[in-house]
């Protein structure tokens, strides 16, 4: 089950995902949803993390992305969304990083964004999970 909540109002166990994902008012979205097995992490900084950002910025553009962390620091997955292009899934350069489970999320939860541009790979603030594109106030 996949669920959001405003700032602050969350689980402590909730995953953090960039903020402009999640859209009360997206339309359906076929997703590539990367989960690390229960326990693990890695640190975002890993070189695995790196390659796989890589990747996305050299691959088709999605309608949605964003990595999903546990906290500042640890990776434990990522969600990518398309609508109508469902073969950009196929070979999720995160689902290299962890294991991928292909998902229909129904609408009224995400969004869409604009594509990530490279070659930035680094987060802006390390609270904020990638691609997020600005610096925190």
């Amino acid at each position: 089950m996949l669920a959001a909540w405003e700032p602050g109002a969350h689980p402590t166990e909730a995953m953090k995902i960039d903020a402009r994902a999640i859209d009360p008012n997206g339309e359906e979205a076929s997703v590539s949803l990367v989960l690390a097995p229960e326990g693990t992490w890695l640190p975002f900084d890993d070189p695995a993390v790196s390659h796989a950002i890589r990747a996305v910025l050299l691959g088709r553009p999605a309608d949605v992305l964003s990595t999903l962390l546990r906290d500042d620091f640890r990776f434990v997955g990522a969600i990518t969304g398309v609508r109508g292009r469902e073969g950009r899934l196929a070979d999720d350069p995160f689902g290299r990083v962890f294991p991928s489970l292909r998902v229909h999320v129904g609408a009224g939860l995400l969004g869409r964004m604009l594509a990530a541009a490279g070659p930035t790979m680094q987060r802006h603030g390390s609270a904020n999970p990638w691609p997020a594109g600005v610096f925190g106030s």
